[in-house]
């Protein structure tokens, strides 16, 4: 296996217009609309969703690389991966039929690469540190925020799907600060490099300031601090990712 696999070379139908999210960002920006979607109509929603199901689809095809790129690592890490892949499978069939609901279809919008590019750290441990607890928390955070969403504008379709995969996450987030553990046992070094990765993808997904603590309705994707917390994020970890968000890059 090619290490790492561009993104260019994932397969993918003819439908699906793959574009860097910065260049996505200044498109939309150029005509008047915000750089995210933002939740407040059936279309930033629609969006949010599509966007959502293209990550699952690359967070599919990164733990299948976990799966392969580490034939020395524990027989249970491998399997934990595998059972990831099925989990990501999942949600990519549910987030399909959410489209569905929503009026809308795969490839109605771009497809931005970023998350796959996260997710290809040489280093297992990084790996699950950036894409177990980096990338799965961003999905706590912005599946949280949708099932409040999808609550109040009374979908319970939305509502219970989405609730449905955001109980996944919390286990995939589990599994990476498990995995965290063990793969760094003894080796402080190694376990620092792996939590700077971690740190960076937090910073990079805040978003230049998109992710940030508030009410549902008032910030682009708001941090669960409950849910984070359910996963086992510490409060030092919460706090830490809080105070980045008014420093962070924009993507």
């Amino acid at each position: 296996m090619d290490r790492p696999i561009a993104y260019d070379k994932l397969a993918r139908e003819e439908r699906f217009v793959r574009m860097r999210a910065r260049e996505v960002a200044e498109l939309k920006v150029a005509q008047g609309l915000p750089p995210f979607p933002d939740l407040s109509s059936g279309e930033s929603i629609k969006e949010r969703v599509h966007g959502i199901m293209v990550g699952e689809l690359q967070a599919m095809e990164g733990a299948g690389r976990s799966v392969c790129d580490f034939p020395d690592a524990p027989w249970d890490f491998t399997m934990d991966m595998a059972r990831q892949v099925w989990d990501e499978s999942r949600h990519v069939e549910i987030y399909l039929r959410l489209l569905e609901h929503l009026d809308g279809y795969a490839g109605e919008y771009p497809e931005t690469t970023i998350l796959w590019r996260c997710a290809c750290a040489e280093d297992a441990a990084a790996r699950v540190a950036g894409v177990n607890r980096g990338l799965e928390g961003l999905a706590c955070d912005v599946f949280n925020q949708l099932v409040h969403i999808a609550r109040k504008i009374g979908d319970p379709i939305l509502e219970r799907a989405v609730d449905f995969v955001l109980a996944d996450e919390i286990t995939h987030v589990r599994m990476g600060s498990k995995w965290l553990t063990k793969l760094t046992e003894g080796d402080a070094e190694r376990r620092r490099k792996a939590i700077e990765f971690q740190e960076s993808i937090d910073e990079r997904f805040n978003l230049g300031g998109v992710r940030r603590e508030g009410d549902h309705e008032a910030v682009s994707i708001s941090i669960a601090t409950d849910v984070r917390r359910m996963a086992g994020f510490t409060e030092e970890e919460i706090e830490r990712l809080i105070k980045t968000t008014q420093r962070s890059q924009v993507y």
